[in-house]
């Protein structure tokens, strides 16, 4: 069986506050376990390891790259925090259906991870950092 891992299965933008936008681009199966993945620095939505999406598309698993604000197709904008992201993910998972996830991150994406799931530990099933 051939697998395109190349092009995203879905891509887009979700309105996560005023104004602002947060990009995203799926992998994998759409109908599989979620995972989010969160970019290092620098990076973006798409900048998941080939290994990655092919192991996505073979464990069943829904792989979200997701662009952090002023990245990619992301709208500019400053959280006070690390936790303030927190919202933005919370309401991304919202729109795309998504109750409970896993979620990884990549170098710079590591404290957005860690503080996803401690704002969510209620959805978030597994986090890890890696880099």
């Amino acid at each position: 069986m051939v697998m395109s891992i190349e092009r995203p299965k879905l891509e887009g933008n979700i309105a996560v506050g005023e104004g602002r936008q947060i990009g995203f681009a799926e992998f994998g199966n759409p109908q599989g376990r979620a995972v989010f993945w969160l970019h290092g620095t620098p990076g973006a939505r798409r900048q998941i390891p080939t290994e990655a999406r092919t192991f996505a598309a073979r464990k069943n698993i829904r792989l979200i790259g997701i662009d952090r604000p002023g990245i990619g197709s992301s709208t500019p904008h400053q959280y006070e925090n690390v936790l303030g992201f927190t919202d933005d993910l919370r309401t991304i998972a919202d729109i795309l259906g998504i109750n409970r996830f896993a979620v990884v991150g990549l170098s710079g994406g590591g404290p957005y991870t860690l503080a996803t799931a401690a704002a969510m530990p209620d959805r978030v099933v597994m986090a890890a950092v890696l880099g």
